[in-house]
C-alpha cells in the first residue's frame, strides 16, 4: 500500500497508469487507488486490466480499465478521449508500459530493435505528448513519472535495444521538463533495479541472473512492490512539487556495482 505521507493532491483526483495490467504498473496503480485517488489503467490485454480491477476491489479509489496499444498514436488518442470524457484531462500520469527481451547486440534483428524502440520509446512519446496537450491548452498543471531503468545511463550488454530506448525516454523527459515547466507541468523518470515482475522473470532465470542481481545490489536483495510504489507516489505528489527533470534510481544500490545483465561472452536466447 502507499505510504500515507505521499497522499496525492486532492485536486488531482485521477491518474493515468500505462502498463497497468501487470508488473510495476499494476503495483503502482493499486497503491494509487489505496490513497483514494481514481486510476485509469491502460494496456493491450483486457483480461490483465480486469485482473487489476479485481485486485483493487475494496480500495477507496476507483480503477477503470482502458484498452490501448501505445505503439499506435491513434489508439493512445482514443484512450485519452475516453478518459477526458469521464471528467476532463487527468493531471497525473504514470507511464510504465514498455517491451524488452534478452539478446546480445549482434543477435538483435532490425525487426526486434524496431519493436522495442516502437514500444518503449515511441510509445512513451505518444503517451506523454498526448497527456500533456490538453493540460497545456487549458493552463492546468500536472505531473508525469515515466519508468525507465536504474541502468539506463550505463552499458547493459544483453539488452542494448532496451537500454537505448530507456535512455531515449530519459532524454525526452528531461527536455520536455525544461520546456513545460513554464506551464506548471513536472516530468521525472524512475529507474527500477531488480524488482520481481512478470516481464522479467523469464530473463532472470537464464544463467543465474537472479542470484547475480541479488548479490550485486548494495542491500543484497531484490526490491518489493511497496519499495517502488513509495518513490513513485512521492514523485507524483505535492511533496515533490519542486522536483522536475530528475531520474531517480530505485535499485538497492545496483548501479554502484561493476555489473551487467550479461557478460559480452554469454549467449542469450530471446
Amino acid at each position: 500500500m502507499a505510504p500515507k505521507e505521499f497522499t496525492l493532491t486532492p485536486a488531482y483526483d485521477r491518474v493515468v497508469v500505462t502498463g497497468g495490467g501487470s508488473g510495476i504498473g499494476r503495483s503502482v496503480a493499486l497503491a494509487i487507488a489505496a490513497t483514494g485517488t481514481g486510476v485509469y489503467v491502460l494496456g493491450r490485454r483486457v483480461a490483465r486490466l480486469e485482473e487489476t480491477v479485481r485486485r483493487g476491489a475494496g480500495l477507496p479509489g476507483r480503477i477503470v480499465p482502458v484498452t490501448c496499444d501505445i505503439r499506435a498514436a491513434e489508439t493512445v488518442a482514443a484512450a485519452f478521449r475516453t478518459i477526458e470524457e469521464d471528467g476532463g484531462p487527468a493531471q497525473l500520469l504514470y507511464h510504465s508500459a514498455a517491451a524488452a527481451y534478452g539478446s546480445l547486440a549482434e543477435d538483435i534483428t532490425p525487426e526486434g530493435f524496431a519493436h522495442v524502440v516502437q514500444s518503449s520509446l515511441v510509445g512513451a512519446f505518444h503517451v506523454i505528448h498526448r497527456w500533456a496537450e490538453p493540460l497545456i491548452g487549458a493552463g492546468l498543471p500536472g505531473a508525469c513519472v515515466a519508468v525507465t531503468s536504474a541502468l539506463a545511463s550505463r552499458e547493459t550488454p544483453g539488452v542494448a535495444h532496451s537500454s537505448a530506448s530507456k535512455a531515449g525516454v530519459e532524454g525526452f523527459v528531461r527536455s520536455a521538463a525544461r520546456e513545460w515547466g513554464r506551464y506548471g507541468i513536472r516530468l521525472n523518470t524512475i529507474g527500477p533495479g531488480p524488482f520481481p515482475s512478470e516481464g522479467t522473470d523469464e530473463l532472470w532465470e537464464q544463467g543465474g541472473i537472479r542470484a547475480r542481481m541479488e548479490s550485486a545490489t548494495a542491500l543484497g536483495r531484490l526490491g518489493t512492490e511497496a519499495e517502488i510504489a513509495g518513490p513513485s507516489l512521492f514523485l507524483l505528489s505535492d511533496a515533490a512539487r519542486y522536483v522536475t527533470g530528475v531520474s531517480l534510481p530505485v535499485d538497492g544500490g545496483l548501479r554502484l556495482a561493476q555489473w551487467t545483465v550479461h557478460s559480452p561472452a554469454e549467449s542469450v536466447s530471446p
